[in-house]
């Protein structure tokens, strides 16, 4: 009884992390001008997110006020699947933000490439944190922060590129860098969060911190 419970609560953390993957990809989509996206979407599953990770948090206080034999790695699982589901709603957060940002802009301006390129590498890595968690391969989580870096990378290199010259634009082109800064900044808290899952499943696997 005590396995299954803990096996749906794995269950659920998943199922929340799948509808995290598809905000991210919906919006890699909008940054791409891709006809396809919609950012009705997201804003739909910003929603269903903030209940699964309420629920998520609920289901695992439950079990801890019910069961007195949960072995350690159990009790890193349950306290564990909660802040790994507030990371997973942050990250949505953050998406939903830029998602808003890029849906006021009009479909004429040029979206720096940057900005899809990072939302993509975080879409890897949050598939790769669903995989770490479903079969505890932690071997993957080196490689999920090495991605990481590479959106802190592009990171760089964008809010660079956008304020080389922003004080010689006229306003309306300053205020559309400014919302790409923006736009740049949160994508880079998205991988800070995906990386923070990832560092977070080692140590329920482990009960070592990275």
């Amino acid at each position: 009884m005590k396995t299954q419970a803990i096996t749906l609560m794995k269950e659920d953390v998943l199922s929340l992390g799948r509808m995290v993957s598809r905000t991210v990809s919906e919006l890699t989509g909008l940054l791409s001008r891709n006809a396809n996206a919609k950012f009705a979407l997201v804003d739909e599953q910003e929603e269903k997110i903030n209940e699964a990770c309420l629920k998520i948090e609920e289901k695992c206080l439950d079990l801890l006020n019910e069961r007195h034999d949960l072995n350690p790695q159990e009790i890193r699982t349950l306290v564990g699947s909660t802040l790994m589901a507030a990371k997973f709603e942050r990250l949505a957060d953050h998406a939903h933000r830029v998602a808003k940002l890029v849906s006021w802009e009009d479909d004429d301006s040029e979206i720096p490439s940057e900005l899809a390129e990072m939302c993509e590498v975080i879409h890897r890595m949050v598939e790769d944190t669903l995989l770490c968690f479903l079969s505890d391969a932690i071997e993957k989580v080196p490689i999920i922060m090495q991605k990481d870096n590479h959106v802190n990378y592009l990171h760089d290199v964008l809010s660079k590129k956008l304020l080389s010259d922003l004080g010689e634009q006229d306003q309306e082109h300053a205020q559309t860098r400014a919302q790409f800064l923006f736009c740049a900044r949160y994508i880079e808290r998205m991988g800070d969060c995906a990386s923070s899952v990832a560092k977070r499943i080692h140590f329920i696997v482990t009960g070592e911190r990275l």
